[in-house]
């Protein structure tokens, strides 16, 4: 992150002067890296920032181990929907309990009422990263699939829905033996069916538009099916480079994912084997009725 020394507008690392008055950016040292969280998480550096969390390399210091703490923006400490998003990612993924899904080892709030998150420390790249030039192998993209299908059957088998099923929040990491290990990653707008409590109002929608199934964008009651969806759309992503859909804004995504069928994938692709567009057409169904009728199915 940089900072504007004039203006004090932030930039990310790329930027080179403020596009307001034109002054040179100057490095912004987080004023984190240092302390320590809970009296143990000694935070050493960033590693990712976003609106509402930044998540950085630590080191829990009674039992010399790297993790990751991912702490919520102060800005939104206040703010009731944002601090119960941040409980509920914690209660999700430590009842899951799945070598696919991120672990969670601690959460709490640091010492100025800010929530904190304490995850395994991953090494390796998103998928979205993955994706950034072109498909993948197909050989891969049933490997990654596989997981991310145990994945998903985890969660919903604890009657957990992820509703943000997208390549950034999918990780591959680099497992003991060195193959590839997919971890299902931030389930901060994930909703258990057994919450009475719903953070989404009628007319709300959280997710990312190009992964919705359209049970999302017409109602909050969007179970499993939902996560098969969107499951659908990156296997389509993975084989081809490409989202089956593409849009100029939000509104149209959602017309698409509730009107329009996905392109025939061997029409493009016709090594790709009929029983992968099969599935694919199966999981993008707009019925959800009409989609596996669970992620061990696939």
């Amino acid at each position: 992150m940089k900072v504007c020394p004039k203006c004090n507008l932030r930039y990310p690392d790329e930027s080179q002067v403020c596009f307001v008055d034109g002054t040179p950016l100057a490095g912004m040292t987080d004023p984190r890296i240092g302390t320590t969280v809970a009296g143990r998480y000694l935070i050493e550096r960033v590693l990712g920032e976003g609106g509402m969390a930044t998540v950085y390399g630590a080191r829990h210091k009674l039992v010399d181990r790297a993790c990751a703490v991912k702490i919520m923006n102060p800005a939104l400490a206040r703010d009731r929907v944002v601090r119960e998003r941040f409980r509920r990612e914690a209660k999700a993924a430590q009842k899951l309990a799945h070598p696919n899904i991120i672990e969670i080892f601690d959460h709490g709030d640091t010492e100025d009422g800010t929530s904190y998150l304490v995850m395994e420390l991953l090494r390796g790249e998103s998928l979205a990263d993955s994706l950034a030039h072109s498909g993948l192998p197909f050989d891969r993209v049933l490997s990654l699939t596989i997981q991310m299908a145990r994945a998903l059957s985890r969660a919903h088998d604890f009657e957990v829905v992820h509703r943000d099923l997208k390549p950034e929040n999918i990780f591959i990491s680099i497992a003991a033996d060195g193959s590839e290990l997919v971890k299902l990653l931030d389930f901060g707008i994930a909703r258990s069916m057994h919450d009475t409590q719903r953070l989404t109002g009628v007319g709300e929608v959280f997710g990312t538009p190009q992964y919705m199934a359209p049970e999302r964008i017409t109602s909050i009651e969007a179970g499993p099916p939902a996560d098969l969806y969107a499951l659908g759309i990156i296997l389509y992503e993975m084989i081809t480079g490409q989202l089956p859909f593409d849009a100029p804004d939000i509104p149209s995504f959602f017309v698409k994912h509730l009107k329009e069928a996905p392109p025939k994938i061997r029409q493009k692709y016709p090594d790709v084997p009929e029983v992968i567009e099969s599935l694919i057409e199966r999981l993008m169904a707009k019925d959800p009725k009409q989609r596996p009728v669970d992620a061990h199915a696939v």
